[in-house]
């Protein structure tokens, strides 16, 4: 039995063994949950949910997404003074510049205005596009290795693509700040390999070429005015990035079975773990 004691690794376990191999001994072997309520995931979740409705159905509930935004935020106390002040003081144990709090009108209308954007960006950015499926789970073999390849594609979608044929667009929703990702991020391989190896997991499993399946991010952006929410990011994947996508799951799963579980320093500045018992 693979040391996570799962039959298959993810693309999100991969990626925290990439930036450090200890973090993911403690997260994924050792079990150790640190993690604590963030209104960034919940938007970003229920943000998905409508995006995902909306390849399902062409409709989207956008007075369910507001009433769940505001249930959520009441729950886990997002606006409350005790949750403003942590976050006040949290950022100023790390030296960071203070941070104004947003309240929960601000996160609706976020979310109001980047779906209210989605269905022209779609159809101005995948001409004549075709949902294939939302939310497809992808389950394979990983050559070399006694253990799966789990995922989960957010979108698969066919469009009229170069030379009057149709190609398959395999891609992922990503809420994002209003300036979008910085350069460095969208080069950034280790952010490229998700889509990646979304690809080329799917298409293998469909037996198509590379060439025929496209694959990038779908930025979904806060704080913008209506008309400039969505962002495609194109990942360029052909059979060589895919490779060393593969390479890198490769090498994770190799190093987790010997136990190479290295400290990397140069991960630690967002790390739940650090300077806790569990990483001093």
């Amino acid at each position: 039995m693979f040391p996570t004691q799962k039959p298959h690794v993810s693309y999100s376990e991969v990626s925290t063994w990439k930036a450090c191999p200890f973090k993911h001994k403690l997260s994924y072997i050792e079990k150790i949950d640190l993690g604590e309520p963030s209104p960034y995931l919940d938007y970003g979740t229920l943000v998905h949910e409508q995006a995902e409705s909306y390849l399902n159905t062409r409709t989207m509930d956008l007075d369910d997404l507001e009433q769940k935004l505001r249930e959520a935020w009441i729950e886990k106390g997002f606006d409350s003074e005790e949750y403003i002040q942590k976050q006040a003081d949290y950022r100023k144990e790390q030296g960071w510049k203070p941070k104004p709090h947003h309240y929960i009108d601000e996160w609706v209308s976020w979310a109001r205005t980047c779906l209210t954007d989605l269905p022209s960006f779609l159809d101005e950015t995948f001409p004549n596009w075709e949902t294939v499926s939302a939310e497809e789970m992808l389950y394979e073999d990983i050559p070399g290795h006694d253990i799966k390849f789990k995922g989960f594609i957010d979108g698969l979608i066919k469009c009229d693509g170069p030379g009057n044929r149709r190609v398959f667009w395999v891609i992922d929703w990503k809420t994002a700040s209003p300036r979008g990702w910085m350069r460095d991020k969208k080069r950034d391989f280790a952010t490229q390999a998700q889509i990646a190896l979304y690809k080329s997991f799917w298409r293998s499993k469909n037996e198509l070429e590379s060439r025929d399946v496209k694959c990038g991010f779908v930025l979904l952006k806060r704080e913008q005015k209506p008309g400039k929410t969505c962002e495609l990011v194109a990942v360029s994947a052909g059979p060589t990035v895919e490779t060393k996508a593969r390479k890198m799951v490769s090498s994770m799963i190799t190093g987790v079975k010997r136990g190479m579980y290295l400290k990397n320093r140069n991960s630690c500045l967002f790390c739940e773990y650090k300077n806790t018992e569990y990483c001093p």
